[in-house]
Order: structure tokens, then sequence, then C-alpha cells
């Protein structure tokens, strides 16, 4: 028999019978005449009927089969829940009457919910006189996969002032109410996920087979739906801890979740959501509160200096144009005081993984009423709107910006008050006047930090040169020269004379400019970077000059670019891990001096040993020996393992330039490693001898 046989054959539904039959879903008390209750049930019936509208109706009128009645319920769930009111009467004072229809299954909290935000909510300036209401949990004979709820609320308006605020407040009312349980209903959905029953799984493939006759934007969002159940892997921590603390204390939980929403959507106001679906919106509201929730339950179970990073990668349409937009949702949690996280570090964050994107304007939402856990919400499009981003370039997002977000965060700083020490200054001026001795001496210059505001950092010059026939003023050869630098000239002066006949000219000037190239990953400030990049623009600007006091500077500098051309291209985040090892190197003239080839070695021995998981183990140790050079790297979670290690090794008074060490924190990985450069083999073994007691020592193996 074909599909289409199967399909003539299916039973016609008797238009006599009401599609709309509901039965409750609890018995009535044994005592309880049961024409009552059946009118109790027929009324609610009734009021079904009569609110519903005008196209559901009309959907389930046209249905003449079992198949076609299922698509008419899939079609009227996906549009609840329904919130209606009576008509406001004229004549004080009258009652009205306010109703919500509502999917039951994952909301089971709802009645009291609905009452307290009548009461508080509704005119604010005083609770409402709330003389009445009834509620009933309920199936549809036709339909009894899914659970319904109907509460009606009978509320007294005895005063014109109440009556004027409950028509000013009742529309936006009714819409954040729809919101609040939307973002229930999604919540309590994604924690269920890891919970399903064989049974529950198989209704969903039932119900997936229903599909097919629904219109393209609802066969969509089920199919979305759908996928969501069987691919979002990306929650599953988040299920875990929920599903964990609902089953912990699931009251406490039900009664909690309706609050917290509604304090969570009163921040999305206004023109965000009119331009916005409330599905999508609701969407937010749950996810953020349900990450925010799993963030603090991993933080009371597991004590870690560890960043924890909620992601969630969104595409949406807004309704004024018809435009699809990447809605990215972030909540984290900050580990210091001073740390802070806003709009433009995300926009730069993914700057950095995609190209040709723009941020929607009014888009950009914040929660920081928990100053710990923050909430944020933006949107980015393509520049022409028209296209959308390709899939590659949503894996980059979902899997680099977690990371970015993770391992870096901007830190507040605090201006600096400091006025120019004069003194310093004029001790300056004196040191490099005897540094001009004879007529071919070229200038001599001294560069110092002075400040940095929110977009730029500035550099004290003290620079003095011999005024020869034909030299330029300051001034003159910065208006000519086509430079980047802001130059601003404090002072001028003759502080002497060579040779009767060329005078020395002390110059000291501000040199400013742009800070965003020189930050670092972690948005701390590069000031070596900002300094050597104002030493190679003088010297194009004025040509061979000494750098007074940069010479050593220079050379780490160098020293770093070539262990930097050593190693594989590597990626951002390794580079930013390079310059934190390259730094870290004690004693600090090593890093200028040594062989950059062994340090290399080090550093490759750094990365492998933090890929390297604990395995239960409270320390791991690496060791590599190499012509003259032995090599050792430890992992720790503890600290002062370190810092013991470093005084042993101290104590056994190895030659300062035989013994190398580099010390690194990254959040709960302590690293420390050793290079031991000596043919002698009795050195080594001691070395390693040392370490092991200290850890033995430690942890008493």
């Amino acid at each position: 028999m074909t599909a289409d046989t199967k399909r003539k054959k299916e039973i016609d539904i008797d238009k006599k019978e009401n599609l709309f039959e509901i039965e409750p879903i609890f018995f009535p008390p044994s005592s309880y005449d049961l024409a009552n209750f059946e009118s109790f049930v027929n009324s609610f019936k009734t009021k079904l009927i009569f609110f519903l509208p005008k196209n559901i109706i009309d959907d389930f009128k046209e249905a003449k089969t079992t198949y076609e009645i299922k698509n008419a319920f899939y079609k009227m769930n996906q549009s609840l829940p329904y919130i209606f009111h009576s008509e406001l009467n004229s004549s004080i004072p009258f009652s009205i009457s306010f109703s919500v229809f509502s999917i039951s299954d994952l909301t089971g909290d709802i009645s009291r919910f609905t009452f307290d935000m009548l009461n508080k909510w509704l005119i604010l300036s005083k609770p409402l006189d709330i003389s009445a209401n009834r509620s009933i949990k309920f199936k549809f004979k036709n339909f009894t996969q899914k659970k319904y709820s109907l509460s009606e609320y009978f509320i007294n308006v005895s005063t014109e002032k109440e009556k004027s605020l409950i028509e000013r407040n009742i529309s936006s009312f009714i819409n954040e109410m729809k919101l609040i349980i939307m973002s229930a209903i999604h919540t309590k959905e994604i924690i269920s996920l890891d919970t399903l029953t064989s049974e529950k799984s198989n209704l969903l493939k039932e119900d997936s087979s229903y599909i097919s006759d629904i219109n393209h934007k609802n066969k969509e969002d089920m199919k979305h739906f759908i996928l969501k159940f069987s691919e979002e892997k990306k929650l599953n921590e988040i299920k875990e801890n929920l599903a964990f603390l609902m089953s912990k204390k699931p009251k406490i939980f039900d009664k909690d979740i309706f609050d917290s929403l509604h304090i969570a959507s009163l921040i999305f106001k206004g023109d965000f959501t009119s331009i916005r679906g409330p599905k999508h919106v609701s969407k937010i509201i749950a996810l953020s509160y349900y990450f925010k929730k799993s963030i603090m339950q991993i933080k009371s179970q597991i004590k870690s200096s560890k960043r924890h990073v909620k992601l969630k990668i969104l595409k949406t349409n807004l309704l004024d144009q018809k435009k699809a937009v990447l809605g990215i949702l972030i909540v984290i949690d900050l580990l210091h005081e001073n740390e802070y996280f806003e709009k433009n570090y995300i926009l730069d964050s993914i700057a950095k993984i995609i190209k040709n994107f723009k941020y929607v304007k009014n888009s950009y939402i914040t929660d920081r009423r928990d100053l710990k856990i923050l909430t944020f919400y933006l949107e980015i499009a393509k520049e022409d709107f028209f296209d959308f981003f390709s899939l590659q370039e949503l894996k980059d997002l979902k899997k680099k910006l977690k990371l970015s977000f993770s391992s870096n965060i901007k830190k507040l700083i605090n201006p600096i008050f400091s006025p120019r020490n004069e003194e310093e200054i004029l001790r300056n001026i004196i040191i490099l006047t005897k540094q001009l001795n004879y007529v071919k001496d070229i200038p001599q210059v001294i560069i110092s930090y002075d400040k940095q505001t929110s977009k730029e950092i500035s550099f004290i010059v003290i620079l003095l040169r011999l005024i020869k026939k034909n030299t330029s003023s300051l001034k003159e050869i910065f208006s000519y020269s086509k430079t980047f630098l802001k130059f601003s000239l404090d002072e001028s002066k003759i502080v002497g004379v060579l040779k009767k006949k060329y005078p020395k000219e002390a110059n000291v000037f501000k040199i400013s400019l742009n800070k965003f190239e020189f930050l670092r990953n972690d948005f701390s400030l590069d000031l070596r970077k900002a300094r050597q990049t104002i030493y190679k623009e003088l010297t194009h600007i004025l040509g061979k000059f000494r750098d007074f006091n940069g010479g050593l500077l220079a050379k780490q500098l160098d020293a770093l670019e070539s262990l930097k051309q050593m190693l594989p291209s590597s990626k951002k985040i390794e580079d930013f891990l390079l310059e934190e090892f390259f730094y870290s190197i004690k004693p600090a003239i090593q890093q200028s001096i040594i062989d950059t080839k062994i340090l290399k070695n080090l550093f490759l021995m750094f990365l492998k040993i933090l890929k390297r998981n604990f395995e239960n183990k409270n320390f791991l140790i690496n060791t590599k020996a190499e012509k003259n050079n032995f090599y050792i790297m430890i992992k720790t979670h503890f600290t002062k393992i370190k810092e013991d290690i470093i005084l042993a090794v101290k104590k056994q008074k190895f030659k300062s330039f035989e013994i190398i060490f580099s010390s690194l924190d990254k959040n709960d990985q302590k690293t420390l490693g050793f290079i031991l450069i000596s043919k002698d083999q009795t050195k080594k073994e001691k070395l390693y001898q040392t370490i092991i007691n200290e850890i033995e020592k430690s942890f008493k193996i």
C-alpha cells in the first residue's frame, strides 16, 4: 500500500467531536460531586476556546485527520504562552479577568509566579486586590504528548488611579510575562536534555515526522530545536551541573527560577526587544541565567584560580530590517578586583578571528548586577548585511573566542600622578653634556617612560646635540617629517660650548603615540616594544644618535626576535607565552647573552609540559641532556614547591653564568625550568637530586 493510499485510508475526524476536549491530569476527590467537577473542567474548556486566536481556531477547523490535528497542536505550541485580560470598564469599581495559558511540562510553579507578578509589578505603587483565582493542569484528549496549564485571576479595580496605571502598564506587562515564561521553558528544556529516557527519545522522533506540513519558518525552528537535543555539545557541562542542582533541591530551584528570570528580563527592554523576536530574547535570558548558575555551581564545588567562560553564538533576524545577524552571549567570572570587560574588548577579539564584519548598533547588553560573574550580549553582521558568515568563520568564533576570553582580560589601570622630576632631568642633562667632547660626536639621547592615557602612551626624551651651521630647530625637523609620533617641546636651552664655537643644546620634549598596537594578549602594555618603536622612528627623523639608556634593552629585543625566528611559525597565543617565558629568564642579563638555541630547547620543553595532564599527580618533571647543557622542566599546582626548589638550588652555589632558570604561572599550572651549562656530570646529577629531594620533602614521598 502506497503512502498516498495510507493517507486516504486515515480515519476522518467527526466534525461533531470537540477538538479542544480536555482532561485534567489529576483525579477529583472521592467525596466530590462528579457533575460539579465536570462543570469545573468544562468552564476551562469554554474559556480556552473563547480566547484562542482566530488563526489557531481556523487551523483546527480545517484539520480533517489525526495527522493534521497534530500539526495544528504543534503550531499552537510554538506560539505559547497566551496571556489575555478582559476589557477595563468605564465605571468604578469593577473587576478584570487575567488569564495565562501555557505548556506546563517544564514550568510547574507558573501559578504562584503569575500571582506574585500581578501583585508586585502590574501597578508597582501597591499590591493588587486579587479577590479570586483558579487554575487547572490538563491534557488535550486529541494530543496527550504535552501537559498544559490555564490560570485565571480576578482583580478588583477600585480607583481611577488603579485603572489608569493598569491601562498604561498592561501591554508591556504581558510582553514581559511572555518573555519570562518562554525563558523558563527554554532553561528547563536544556536542563532536561541529559535525562531523556528512551521513551522520550522515541517520542521526539515520532514528533519530528509531523514537521513536513508546518510552514517553512516553523519547520526550521523545529529542526533547530531537535538538532539542539542531539548535537549541542557546548551545553553538556552546564546541563550536568543544572540537572544536579534540580535533582538535589528541585523545589528550591523551581521557586527561584521565575524570580531570577524576571530580574534578568528587566535588562532586556525598550528598543532591544522591539526589533527582536520574543523567542530569541527569551533564549538569551534563559542561557544567561543558565550559564551563571553553572559557573556558581562549579566555583562552589572546586576551589580553583581557573577562569570560567560560557559562550553561545545565536543566529537571528532583526524584525525591522529582515536581516540576518549573529548574536554572541558571554558569561564570564572575574578573578581579580581590577579586572574589567567591555564591548570594545569583545569586538577587538572578534576582529582577530574574522574580517569584514560590523557591530549592530544598540545591540550591546550587559548585566553587572553580580560583580564577580558578568553577562554580555552583542550582535555582529556582515558589512553589506546581504551575506552571512561562513561555516568556517562560525567554527573559528566558537573555538577561539572562548580561549581568548579565558586566558586574557583587561585590567583596570589607575592613572599615576607623578609630576616631572626636574632634578632627575637636570642630572641627565649634565651626564649627556659630558658625552659631547668632539665635533664629530653624534647626539646623545635618553628616552624615559612618562605616562599613559586611555588611548596614548607618552615618553620624555632628553636630547643633547651640537649646534652647527645650518642646523634646523627640532620644531622644524618634526614639522617637515611625516611621522605618526606626536611631538611637544617642553624646553630647549644652551648648556655649554665645545671649543668655544659649537653650542651644546639640551632639548626636553614629549613624544606620544597610539598605545593599542603595543597591547599584549592580556592587555598589558609592552613598554619595551613601544620604546623601541620610538627609537626607530626618532632615528628616521633625527638621523643617527646614541641611545644612552637603551643599549641592553635593544640587545634583549634582538635576542627575543632571534628566538621567535628560530621557532616554527607559532600562533599568537604562543608568541605571548614566548615573551612571558623570555622575560622570566633569570639572571636577567642572560636574556641578551645566552645562545638562543639553548632557550629554544627550554621553551619547547615548557610548551610540551603545559599540554600534559597531571593524571592525579602533584607534579610532573621532564629532563633533557644535550652536549654540555642539562635541562629540567617541572610543573606543579603549588607555588611553595617552586620557591623551595629555587632556594635549595641557590644554596648549592653554582656559578652565576652556568645556572639559568625560568619561573612561570599559568592559572593553576606552575612551571619551573632550569638550564645547567657545564661539562661536569657530577653537577648535573647534583642539580637533579637537589630538585628531587625538595619534591620528596614537600609531598613526603
